[in-house]
């Protein structure tokens, strides 16, 4: 429920956005250098399973790349876990990608609609933990020990991103987005089947410095 939330919040600032605001942003304002965080609610999958779902936390860096797209560094975290019995997961994801993004719209407008993409480098680790097939007498105790595989991938990552920035006041901007992303690719399988899809609706509060 929570990640159709997310997207219904993202849909429709984007369809407000498809018009210039009833009141403008000011020359300047969202043009400077800008810091920000973001919370948001992300899913992992391998080639074979999915791995959970968590609590993703960011922050960045962003500068203009004259009055249609934005460019930045950002560090990120997320933790996740999944227990459905018989499999369970319990995982995160270290990243730190560099980002650029195309805005749609004169700098003037208060809400700009914006996609674009990520690239960089991700660390997963994580346990997957398989139960016991077999059971004892009664069915009640297992007759072996839950098979526990930990794992550590580090690989290159990506991402596409879409969603709107949204002027709160000259200095604060909101940007809730959607976005879908991989880890790795094919080859040296272990424990995970890579490469890994990681898909995640948030929000980022972003702080205009100058």
């Amino acid at each position: 429920m929570g990640a159709r939330r997310l997207i219904f919040v993202v849909a429709a600032a984007w369809f407000v956005a498809a018009a210039p605001s009833a009141w403008a942003q000011s020359s300047a304002a969202g043009r400077g250098v800008t810091v920000g965080g973001s919370v948001a609610f992300a899913s992992l999958w391998d080639d074979e399973t999915h791995l959970g779902r968590g609590v993703a936390l960011a922050g960045e860096v962003a500068v203009p790349v004259g009055d249609h797209a934005r460019v930045g560094v950002e560090g990120g975290w997320f933790g996740h876990d999944r227990d459905s019995g018989y499999l369970r997961a319990d995982g995160s994801v270290a990243s730190l990608m560099a980002r650029a993004s195309l805005l749609v719209g004169p700098h003037t407008w208060q809400a700009r609609p914006f996609i674009g993409a990520s690239a960089g480098v991700a660390r997963s680790t994580g346990t997957l933990i398989t139960a016991s097939p077999g059971f004892g007498p009664g069915g009640a105790i297992p007759t072996e020990p839950d098979l526990r595989q930990p794992w550590t991938l580090t690989r290159a990552a990506w991402d596409v991103h879409l969603g709107v920035r949204v002027a709160a006041s000259e200095r604060l901007f909101v940007r809730p987005e959607l976005r879908a992303g991989s880890i790795g690719g094919s080859g040296d399988k272990g424990v995970l089947e890579p490469p890994l899809l990681r898909l995640q609706g948030g929000v980022t509060l972003e702080w205009l410095v100058r």
